[in-house]
C-alpha cells in the first residue's frame, strides 16, 4: 500500500522522523507498513494494556522487521501503578520482550504520580535489561516533570517533550530545566484541538504562542533525536507534515541543539 503523504515529507531533516503506529482504522501491522515509505521510524503505540498483552502474531508479525524504518514504543497509558511498580515492571518487560524482534530503541512512559514509583520502576527495568537512557519521561499534565526532574536527572533517565500537552498545562516553563535538551530525545508534535484541548490535532491549528515554543522544541532537540509527529488520523498527519516541511524551509532546527550552543 503506497502512501499519498510521500510528496510533502520534507527534506534533509535532522532528525529522526516518525508517526505513531495508529494513523488508519486498521491493525497495527497495516498501519505500518503504510508508514514505512514515509517515515524513518514508527511509534508502536501500546496505550492499553490488556489489549496489548494480548496481541500476538497477526497482530506483530515477524516480516515487520523486515520493513527499513526503526521502532519505539509508547507504553500503555493505564499502567496499574495502583498493583506496585514490580507488577508495572512485569508488564513493559514483557511487552518489550514481544517486540524484541524490531530492538525498540526507546519506551516512552507516562509517569506516575510518586517521584520514588519512577525511580522504583526504572531500577526494576534496568536490572531486566532496558537501559536507563532508553526510558523517556514524558510531561503529561501538571507538575509532572519539574516534580520528577531530581530521579529524571540522578539515573540519567531521558525526556520525551509533549508540544500540545506542554500548550494545554502552561508547562512552557520546563524548558527551563537544567540541561533538559541533553535528556530530551524525543518530540512529540501536535496542536491542542480547539473543541477537546486534550485531543491531539492538526500543527496548522497552532496559534503564535504555539509556533513559538515548536520552534524551541526543535531547535532543542538535538541532530539526531526522534519527531513524532503524534497525531491518529491521516488528514491531520498529512497537513501537519506540510506545516513541518514549511517551519524547517524557514529554518527552524538547523541550528542544532541550544545547549550545545550556549
Amino acid at each position: 500500500m503506497k502512501s499519498p503523504i510521500s510528496p510533502q515529507r520534507p527534506q534533509n531533516l535532522p532528525w529522526v522522523l516518525a508517526a505513531p503506529s495508529c494513523v488508519l482504522p486498521a491493525p497495527v501491522s497495516e498501519n505500518c507498513i503504510f508508514l514505512a515509505p514515509e517515515f524513518d521510524e514508527i511509534a508502536l503505540a501500546f496505550f492499553e494494556t490488556e489489549a496489548c498483552l494480548a496481541y500476538t502474531g497477526q497482530d506483530l508479525p515477524p516480516g515487520l522487521a523486515q520493513l527499513p524504518v526503526s521502532w519505539h514504543m509508547h507504553l500503555p497509558l493505564d499502567l496499574p501503578w495502583g498493583a506496585g511498580v514490580e507488577r508495572v515492571a512485569e508488564i513493559v518487560l514483557e511487552l518489550r520482550r514481544r517486540i524484541a524482534f524490531l530492538s525498540p530503541g526507546s519506551f516512552v512512559l507516562h509517569p506516575p504520580q510518586e517521584p520514588d514509583q519512577l525511580a522504583g520502576l526504572a531500577l526494576l527495568l534496568e536490572k531486566g535489561g532496558l537501559p536507563l537512557e532508553a526510558l523517556l519521561v514524558e510531561n503529561i499534565a501538571g507538575r509532572d516533570l519539574a516534580q520528577h526532574w531530581q530521579v529524571i536527572s540522578g539515573l540519567g533517565l531521558g525526556v520525551c517533550l509533549d508540544l500540545g500537552h506542554m500548550l494545554v498545562h502552561g508547562q512552557e516553563d520546563f524548558l527551563d530545566l537544567p540541561e533538559l535538551f541533553s535528556r530530551t530525545r524525543m518530540v512529540h508534535l501536535n496542536a491542542p484541538d480547539p473543541l477537546k484541548p486534550a485531543r491531539h490535532a492538526s500543527l496548522s491549528l497552532l496559534d503564535g504562542r504555539g509556533r513559538a515554543i515548536m520552534t524551541r522544541l526543535l531547535d532543542g532537540l538535538a541532530p539526531g533525536g526522534v519527531v513524532v509527529l503524534e497525531l491518529f488520523n491521516e488528514e491531520a498527519l498529512c497537513d501537519s507534515l506540510r506545516c513541518l516541511r514549511a517551519a524547517v524551509s524557514a529554518g527552524v532546527g538547523q541550528g542544532g541543539n541550544l545547549e550545545a550552543k550556549a
